[in-house]
């Protein structure tokens, strides 16, 4: 396998033969604990939940193959991201469509703080969400709603961010106790576990 990326969260591998991507997750001792006592689910494990949550929602994502608690492995969509899309085309389609999906999947009670153009692939028509270790459904999120939109504005746009809200009418049970929780924390909201893996680096 090649390393492709590797930083002190994560590393990404491809085999070239299989077209596989093969991601392993090196959380800090912090995010070990919130998953050992159940506030948030192993990142590798996470990413196959919020796939299957997804699909049944109707959204596209990488077919997940093998997860564990610390590693995932996924087919390779064969695809540009979003961004490298709209480098060579004028489409403007996308942004409507990508605000309706994100809208979506928060209107589901599944949040996420990294929306932007580099975390979705395009492929005949149909856009992919990547990154999915990185979205939760749980209460025990690090920002609330105002976080998630604060983070839309940075990396999409006021305009998007707009869109986004007003679209975003749901506010489940689990969003609506996270943001207590955000409240209660004090937080400024507006700002194959064993296996071998190879090296990197």
């Amino acid at each position: 396998m090649t390393c492709l990326r590797k930083n002190n969260k994560r590393s990404l591998f491809y085999d070239n033969d299989s077209k596989q991507f093969t991601k392993f997750f090196t959380p800090k001792l912090e995010l070990k604990l919130k998953y050992w006592f159940g506030l948030r689910n192993y990142p590798g494990l996470n990413f196959a939940y919020i796939a299957n949550r997804l699909h049944l929602l109707g959204l596209k994502t990488p077919d997940v193959l093998a997860a564990s608690k610390y590693s995932v492995v996924t087919q390779d969509v064969e695809a540009p991201t979003l961004e490298e899309y709209l480098q060579h085309h004028d489409d403007p389609t996308i942004q409507p469509r990508l605000v309706e999906l994100i809208a979506k999947i928060l209107n589901a009670g599944i949040v996420f703080f990294d929306f932007h153009y580099g975390n979705f692939l395009y492929k005949d028509g149909e856009i992919y969400v990547l990154d999915l270790e990185g979205y939760s459904d749980s209460i025990f999120v690090s920002r609330g709603r105002e976080g998630v939109l604060y983070r839309i504005e940075k990396h999409l746009g006021t305009r998007f961010r707009e869109e986004v809200e007003e679209l975003w009418v749901k506010r489940t049970r689990r969003q609506q106790l996270s943001d207590l929780y955000q409240k209660l924390r004090g937080k400024n909201s507006s700002l194959t576990e064993g296996s071998v893996r190879p090296t990197c680096g």
